[in-house]
Formats: C-alpha cells, sequence, structure tokens
C-alpha cells in the first residue's frame, strides 16, 4: 500500500509517499496461525523511488515469503513474523538505500461523500447510497434504471467508493434540480433519507452467489440494520450508530475485522462477531468475542455490550468501537457475566437524540479537530494528479516479472491509491492476482 503524501510548495507537484506494509484480511475459522491484520508503517519514499521501493517489497516477499503453507502465503505474515523494522532493513538490502522515517499525517477521518458537494471546478458531484452494493430494480426503487438514465441524458463520470456506493461526477449547477427530479421520480432516496446504520454498513454476496459463504450476508443485512436500530432506540440512544460489517465466510471480503461489529459467517444462521474495530477504520483491527451466535439472537447477544458503552462511555461522543478498543475483552467479558437480561430496558433514560449525519462527512468534519482529516471536495490541480495516479498501478504490472513462474495463487498484491485530498478520500483498490 503506498499513501499520496502531499504536494511540494508550488502547490502541484507530488512529492512522495508513505508506505504501509502488512496488512490483510483474509483468516479461516479455527487456524490460528491464519489473521486479520492492519498494515505496519514502513516509511516515507520519495516519488522518484516509488518503483524501485515498490520492487524490493516484492523481492522480499518472493524470496522469504512463506512457499510451504499456503494458508500463511501472503506477505502480512511475512511481516508478522520479521516484525516491521527487520522487514524494512530486508527491503532496503533490496533497494541499496534507506527508507526514510515516516512522515506524520494529520489524523485520518473516515469520509463517505454522500448526498451533494461542490466539486471544485464550479461543478457538483453527487453520492448516492447503494444499499449493500446490489443496483438492481427492486421493490420500488430502481437503481439500476436510475443510474442508467442519469447517465444516458448528462454524459457525467462516475465513482465507485469502498462502502460499496456510488459518485456520480461533474454535475451542471443548472442540472442539479433536474437529476433530484430524476432520482423521485425512480425511488432513490436522498442520502438524508438513509438511516444511519444502513449508510454504514456494507456486507459481502454471501448466499446464492459465492461458493464459499457459509451463512447470509447481503440479503440479510437490511434486516440486521433495521434491527440494529431499533435496538438502539429501545436502549434509549435513538439515532445511535456505528460500523457493521456482515460476511458469509471468514475471507473478509467486507472487511468485518475493521469494523466495530461485525457477524462473520460461521454456518447456516450462526455468526462469530467481532468487536473494537475503528469507527474511522484506521489503525486496528477489532478481535473475535463469540463464537457461533444465532441469527434470531444478536439482540440478546449484544444487549449487555451495548448497555455497557452507554453507562460507562467517556462521553456521548465516544465511539462504541473506541469505547470496546479501550475497556478490552476481559472486561466486557465479565460485565456481560453479571448483566441480568432486560436490565438496559427498565427505567430507560433516553439520550439526546444525535443529529443526522452531515452529508459529506459521517458527521466527522464538523467535530473533527482542526489538525484532522477534512476535504471540501477536489480542487482543479487535484484532478490531474488524480488522473496520473490513478494510471499508476498500471506502470507497475513490469514488477511482477520479478515473482518465480510458480506462485501460491493465494499471493496478492494489493496497490492502494489513497489520494486523502478532495474526493479521493475514497481508496482506489486495484488487486493482481499473481
Amino acid at each position: 500500500m503506498f499513501e499520496f503524501h502531499g504536494m511540494e510548495q508550488d502547490g502541484k507537484t507530488l512529492a512522495g509517499y508513505n508506505l504501509m506494509v502488512g496488512g490483510g484480511m483474509g483468516r479461516t475459522h479455527n487456524k490460528e496461525t491464519t489473521f486479520a491484520r492492519a498494515a505496519d508503517h514502513l516509511g516515507y519514499v520519495d516519488k522518484a523511488d516509488l518503483t524501485e521501493a515498490l520492487k524490493a517489497i516484492l523481492a522480499a516477499q518472493r524470496d522469504h515469503g512463506n512457499r510451504e503453507v499456503r494458508a500463511n502465503a501472503r506477505l502480512k505474515y511475512l511481516v508478522h513474523t520479521l516484525g516491521v523494522e527487520n522487514f524494512k532493513k530486508l527491503t532496503e538490502s533490496y533497494m541499496g538505500k534507506k527508507i526514510q522515517p515516516w512522515v506524520p499525517l494529520p489524523d485520518w477521518k473516515m469520509v463517505d461523500w454522500m448526498g451533494w458537494h461542490p466539486q471544485g471546478d464550479g461543478k457538483y458531484f453527487l453520492g448516492v447510497n447503494i444499499e449493500q452494493g446490489r443496483i438492481i430494480d427492486r421493490d420500488g426503487v430502481n437503481l439500476k434504471s436510475f443510474m442508467r438514465a442519469v447517465v444516458d441524458k448528462y454524459n457525467i463520470d462516475m465513482r465507485l467508493t469502498p462502502t460499496q456506493s456510488v459518485v456520480l461526477c461533474g454535475i451542471d449547477p443548472k442540472d442539479k434540480d433536474d437529476v433530484d427530479a430524476m432520482m423521485l421520480k425512480y425511488g432513490i432516496k436522498g442520502i438524508q433519507e438513509i438511516d444511519p446504520f444502513t449508510r454504514r454498513s456494507i456486507a459481502c454476496p454471501a448466499f446464492p452467489l459465492c461458493g464459499l459463504a457459509q451463512a447470509e450476508a447481503e440479503r440479510v443485512m437490511p434486516s440486521f440494520n433495521k434491527r440494529m436500530g431499533e435496538l438502539m432506540t429501545k436502549i434509549g440512544l435513538p439515532g445511535e450508530s456505528f460500523v457493521i460489517r456482515m460476511t458469509g465466510c471468514p475471507n473478509g471480503c467486507a472487511r468485518p475485522y475493521m469494523a466495530e461489529v461485525a457477524f462473520v459467517g460461521q454456518g447456516p444462521d450462526l455468526y462469530q462477531v467481532w468487536l473494537g474495530g475503528s469507527p474511522d477504520q484506521a489503525g486496528r483491527t477489532g478481535w473475535q468475542w463469540i463464537d457461533k451466535m444465532k441469527a434470531a439472537d444478536m439482540e440478546t447477544t449484544l444487549e449487555p455490550v451495548f448497555y455497557m458503552w452507554k453507562t460507562q462511555r467517556s462521553n456521548a461522543d465516544e465511539a462504541l468501537g473506541d469505547f470496546l478498543h479501550r475497556v478490552g475483552k476481559d472486561n466486557i467479558n465479565a460485565f456481560r457475566d453479571s448483566y441480568t437480561a432486560g436490565t438496559a430496558f427498565t427505567n430507560v433514560k433516553v439520550e439526546k437524540t444525535k443529529m443526522p449525519m452531515l452529508m459529506g462527512s459521517l458527521g466527522l468534519n464538523s467535530k473533527a479537530s482542526s489538525n484532522s482529516r477534512k476535504s471540501s471536495g477536489p480542487r482543479k490541480q487535484q484532478v490531474s494528479s488524480r488522473l496520473s495516479l490513478s494510471l499508476l498501478p498500471l506502470s507497475l504490472l513490469p514488477l511482477f516479472s520479478l515473482l518465480p513462474p510458480v506462485v501460491h495463487t493465494s499471493f496478492v498484491c494489493s496497490v492502494i491509491v489513497a489520494s486523502r485530498r478532495g474526493i479521493n478520500d475514497m481508496y482506489m483498490y486495484t488487486y493482481i492476482y499473481i
């Protein structure tokens, strides 16, 4: 993974990149030698050194990655085994020069860019929430027909987001009202009408499309979102929400291990529950809490967790994932074991209703500290940067000639262009399977 760092003093020239290595979601149930892992900070390289640095990383994996056990063939296991500092030294030995220290960056804040936003060049972009990423005409919500119609009429560009939604770009101000009318015509909800759990959740397709699925995901996620919202209201936290992920198996396609609460398929209507990820999807994974929760038992299973959060959080703004990460698994289990079912619904003190999330930023831009990542949309000079960065992975394809003719298919090189300026707060993923 390489991360766009910044511009030179002229405001136009790309300076260089911070590099991160060792992240990955895939794991296998009951095989503790496989695990999800957040990436480590490797260091910073100047723009001119990026290709050589990536060659060195690939060469290190080629020569030192696990070639005996396919389940442990990924780069993340090599980084975990060596430690990031030793992996850095190994990479430098291939690169022939030192990797510079990581350049500190402002705090990362997750934004989803839903709703209308000025684009910075006189035009607008519109983020359209796609529930669980399924573009289809169903139950009066004609997403597929709307997308076809709006693109045909205005010839606009589209961007896919890592939260399974779509951003329509380059809309003239004079056309905004007409696009809104088209949304109404096709039954598309505006972002202000989307409940926060639906907006912040994603699921993998699972059944009936995936042969690896052990449980439902996409088809039941809407009902889980509805039930979660009702549970929040019942315990006195109306309008509260957090990041939820659901997958039908442990391979991690919907990034469940980064979520504040995640459900990972473990059998028909059975889920492994993960807790404690970051609300900003940054810096850490969550941890496995319990196995084989029945889908019908979701409320009773999580009731003590949510009540503990409500009554013991440091302040009303402490996110669920941050709270669970702070108190830890042992304290949560101790609280659960001493909890009397139904306590959360007795003499309920209703917390102040959370205000609707701001349309661009999941409500984070207005609350973020001055040094956190805040963005008002792309600027003209960033458009050219985005185009050149988007093409960069193609220029890196020759690097894969370094790999041996026979490489485990489980080895995946993930090149992530993460320009954290403007609309490029949305990651672009390029997966190359060898």
